[in-house]
This record gives C-alpha cells, sequence and structure tokens, in this order.
C-alpha cells in the first residue's frame, strides 16, 4: 500500500501527477490510498483507476488533522503507519509527518525551494531543479531523487494533419499569464508576418493577460494569430498542428510539452527546467529545438527552419520515440519501485 496526500483541489500538474502515480503503481500491483480535498477536481479521473481507494474531506478538515497528526482520525493514522510509502504533494504538510520521515517523499512540483531542507526524501521532476537545490544547500541531509512524469502511451493516435498548402500550423496553449511568455510568440508572429512567411498560430487558453494579448495582436494587426480560448480536445488539435511551440519563461516541466510530442508534434521550446528535461543536450534527437527565455527572434527563427518538412518529419518520429522511451508510465513504474523498494 503507497499513501499520497494533498491539499490540492485544481487542475493542474499536481492533480495530473496523482494520475500518473496512480497508473504506474498499479503497474507495479500496489494499492494507491490517496487522501485529498472533497471539492479536488480530479476525484473522479481518479475513481476510474481500480487501485485507487479516495479519502476526501474539506480542505479545513484535512488541515485539522494534518496540524493534529491526525490523532482525531486514528483510521488515516493507522494507514500512515502500515503504508509502505507516503508521497507528499504539498510541502506545507510535511513537519506534519516528521514520524514517517524514512517513508515520505516530497514531490517539488513547482521548481521552488520551499520547505525542502528535512531528513525525508526530495523528489524533482527535473534535473535542474534537482541541481539548484545541491547547489544552494550542498549539505542538506535529504535523499535526492529526479523523477520525471510519466504519460500514457497505450493510446494510438490518428494524425488528422493536412498539407494542401505550404502554410505552417502552429499550436500553443496554457494559461494566459506573464511567466508563460505568450508575448513573445506574439512578437514573433509579427517578425513572420513582416517577413511574409505563411504560419498560422493558435493560442489555446485563457487567463489574466487574455484581454492585454488579444489587445497585442489588435494593435500590431496580425493575421497570422489568433486567440482561440479552450477547446474540449487539445489532442485533435495536436494531430492538425504541424509545430507546437511553448514560449515559456518558466517551466517546472510541462506536461503539455510530453502531450504534444506523443501526437507526433516537432516542439519549439525555450531553455526551461521542463524543455531541458525532455529534449537535452541534443534537442533535435529527441524531438525538437530549444531557443533562449524571452527571444522572439530566436522563436521566429526556430519556426522558420520547420518549414523544412524532412526535418519536421525527423523530429516528429524522435519526438515519439523519447516519449516512449524516457517518460512513459512504464518508466515512471520502474523509478517509483526502485524508490520504494529502497526504504524498505
Amino acid at each position: 500500500m503507497i499513501v499520497s496526500i494533498s491539499l490540492d483541489n485544481k487542475k493542474g500538474g499536481i492533480a495530473n501527477s496523482l494520475i500518473s502515480y496512480s497508473k504506474a503503481l498499479e503497474m507495479i500491483h500496489e494499492e494507491h490510498w490517496i487522501i485529498l480535498p472533497s471539492d479536488a477536481s480530479v476525484i473522479q479521473e481518479l475513481s476510474k483507476i481500480s487501485n485507487v481507494k479516495i479519502c476526501s474531506m474539506s480542505k479545513n478538515k484535512l488541515r485539522l488533522h494534518s496540524y493534529t497528526r491526525f490523532f482525531f482520525h486514528q483510521g488515516l493514522k493507522k494507514i500512515f503507519e502500515k503504508t509502505k510509502w507516503i508521497f507528499v504533494h504539498n510541502s506545507k504538510l510535511l513537519k506534519f509527518l516528521k514520524g514517517y520521515h524514512n517513508k515520505i517523499g516530497l514531490i517539488n512540483h513547482s521548481g521552488k525551494m520551499r520547505n525542502m531542507l528535512h531528513n525525508a526524501c526530495n523528489i524533482f521532476i527535473t534535473n535542474q531543479g534537482m541541481k539548484r537545490f545541491l547547489t544552494r544547500y550542498p549539505k542538506n541531509c535529504s535523499k535526492n531523487v529526479v523523477i520525471p512524469h510519466g504519460f500514457d502511451t497505450s493510446l494510438e493516435l490518428v494524425d488528422s494533419r493536412i498539407s494542401q498548402d505550404n502554410v505552417l500550423r502552429i499550436i500553443s496553449a496554457g494559461r494566459f499569464v506573464e511567466k508563460k511568455g505568450f508575448t513573445d510568440l506574439i512578437e514573433a508572429a509579427a517578425i513572420l508576418e513582416d517577413e511574409k512567411f505563411p504560419v498560422q498560430i493558435k493560442l489555446f487558453g485563457s487567463g489574466a493577460l487574455e484581454k492585454t494579448i488579444i489587445n497585442r495582436i489588435k494593435t500590431l494587426g496580425l493575421t497570422n494569430i489568433e486567440v482561440m480560448g479552450w477547446t474540449s480536445s487539445l489532442t485533435q488539435e495536436f494531430l492538425a498542428a504541424d509545430i507546437f511551440c511553448i514560449p515559456s519563461h518558466e517551466e517546472p516541466f510541462g506536461l503539455i510539452i510530453g502531450e504534444a510530442m506523443l501526437s507526433g508534434l516537432p516542439v519549439v521550446s525555450t531553455k526551461t527546467d521542463g524543455g531541458l528535461e525532455i529534449l537535452g543536450s541534443n534537442p533535435e534527437n529527441r524531438g525538437g529545438l530549444l531557443v533562449n527565455i524571452n527571444d522572439p527572434a530566436e522563436i521566429k527563427n526556430a519556426l522558420i527552419s520547420l518549414q523544412n518538412k524532412e526535418l519536421r518529419t525527423k523530429l516528429s518520429n524522435n519526438a515519439k520515440e523519447n516519449i516512449r522511451t524516457n517518460f512513459s508510465l512504464e518508466k515512471l513504474s520502474t523509478n517509483l519501485r526502485s524508490l520504494i523498494d529502497d526504504a524498505a
């Protein structure tokens, strides 16, 4: 039996990791108890996974039981005592679970360094994240490991790309906030339009900067980029596009990069933690191109280079192979098995 505990109730990285960890643990025949708020958006999806046992309660009640070290919930206390391993998804919970430090893994979803000095295990999702921590805290007392996210590679995806013209169809998606760097992609689009390079860019998402982004596109008079809002199936959009571009200034991992690559899209990514983890030191061999952060001209040049269909095909094949080989649920399950066995 393995336990995960989270205070998070939103869609995003923690929710996705609860799903992928559950599926990976199912592969190694481990029951997965998940303690989380009763309004967590991921509960319905988790309930479909056969090895998952859900223990939900209001966030306030979960905080109360955590603060009292589950003294008033002896059932959960016994589960913590019995379990082989505890995955903690919010760093603020760690101090209430000190008695189990030899079987705790704090997952560093954000890449930040909050509450990470302890004698339990830090689980980083990128090598860059762990490198920063070890540089800042070389004498830390933690066990420190890198376990990247895993993707379900079992789905057969049908390519719906149509090559009736020479227009490059580019897709980008995410929350419209400053750190996602969408303004850089708009500036790259402006250069491409000025140079009369044939592209059509679709931005999927919403957020605080949505009006700013729309107004910037209008101010520049661009016809090669449009804001689409969210879609019910981003995968279908991937399968109809030629390139995925992620211009982020910060990206702790970038699940959307892997999802796009699994759909056969070459990726143009900035050199964030996620981009570097997935594409590595030889990005073309792993399915993409890396560009500097906050550099519209580099984004533009990378997109232009992918007008070469032979290069796009090469990167597409490499992208799918990279995810299937290095970031599959099978790979994740192997990493989790090693971590749990080492604690035994």
